[in-house]
């Protein structure tokens, strides 16, 4: 049965590629180790999330209990860290948001027992090398998430609820003769594309996200001559199959990247107007003069045209770019058309 594979596009910069955001991960105690801590004196809290098993290559809400155990503490503030692989998208009432974490201010748990639910919503990649993941979170006793010596500690018997096991990742199935959509992930790149018209009944759309760091398969540049733009971004993939499973090619396709604030913040290139798309295709395309590279070798399958995309016009059609922005967090985002034309092998 034929693979499918994928049209290809990703962000570049003129700049050396950034560090990765962490997440902050909080462990199970070993087995026979005894618990510090005393709910009945100390700042403990207990929390816990659901669902524990989200669908992968899909947008879902995760709800976080928050108990206050404490007995003479209030408890404050709670920040939330998404586990690798899960981009967060909101996350209402928060104080601010990033792709890997969200704060949460002047929480009303002043008292031991008082709880409080908080929502966070994020997308998860299909393309991981496990189905495990493990939230991280912290909280304080200051309203402002600020000093030090007033943290709380996690109870240990909350410590699994941080963990959940994901879902097979299936293809989008799109609605018949309707517009479709589907997103992929990582820690700092969210990746969303959409059909600019419907398409036949039975098509689906299949997204990915594959890593741009130094040494993956995925890894690759735009250009040989100055000024070459070094990629920043996670590479995001995607495509358009029919009913019977085959790449259907020529599909237009809107497209929309979204770099985490961290990323943008470590380019040393606030401004959004500056970002370039770094494009790969099995078909040849109109590319900026000097960007235009042949037969380069992508995840392992040779026979790709890359190079950056010139923005849209009258007289410049697909693949370009339509706009670049950064939204109220410091993300950049970058919307760009693309057409279906992924690869198939045996």
């Amino acid at each position: 049965m034929p693979k499918a594979g994928f049209s290809v596009a990703r962000f570049s910069f003129l700049v050396l590629a950034a560090g990765m955001l962490g997440a902050a991960m909080i462990a199970a105690p070993a087995a026979g180790q005894t618990s510090s801590c005393a709910p009945a004196s100390g700042k403990c809290f207990a929390v816990t999330v659901s669902p524990s098993t989200p669908a992968a290559g899909a947008s879902t809400s995760f709800a976080f209990k928050i108990t206050n155990e404490a007995a003479t503490q209030q408890l404050g503030s709670v920040q939330i860290s998404a586990p690798a692989g899960f981009a967060l998208t909101s996350a209402p009432g928060a104080a601010s948001v990033t792709m890997g974490s969200a704060l949460f201010l002047n929480l009303p748990l002043s008292t031991q027992g008082s709880a409080t639910t908080l929502t966070v919503n994020a997308t998860v990649s299909c393309n991981r090398s496990t189905s495990g993941y493990q939230w991280g979170i912290e909280a304080k006793q200051s309203n402002d998430f600020n000093g030090t010596g007033n943290d709380f500690q996690l109870d240990p018997s909350s410590a699994g609820n941080l963990s959940g096991t994901l879902t097979g990742c299936a293809f989008q199935p799109c609605p018949p003769n309707n517009q479709c959509s589907a997103s992929a992930s990582s820690g700092t790149t969210l990746g969303t594309v959409v059909t600019t018209s419907p398409l036949p009944p039975g098509d689906s759309i299949v997204t990915g996200m594959g890593s741009g760091s130094a040494g993956s398969s995925f890894n690759f540049s735009c250009g040989t001559k100055p000024p070459v733009y070094t990629p920043l971004s996670d590479v995001f993939e995607f495509a358009v199959f029919n009913g019977s499973g085959i790449p259907q090619q020529g599909v237009t396709l809107t497209v929309t990247l979204r770099i985490d604030k961290s990323v943008v913040t470590s380019s040393g290139h606030p401004g959004a107007s500056s970002w370039q798309i770094c494009y790969a295709s099995t078909e040849s395309f109109n590319a900026l003069a000097g960007t235009s590279q042949q037969n380069v070798t992508i995840g392992g399958s040779p026979g790709y045209f890359t190079g950056l995309l010139p923005n849209c016009s009258s007289t410049q059609g697909a693949p370009c770019v339509q706009a670049r922005n950064k939204n109220n967090a410091g993300d950049v985002i970058v919307t760009f058309l693309a057409l279906g034309d992924p690869f198939a092998h045996g």
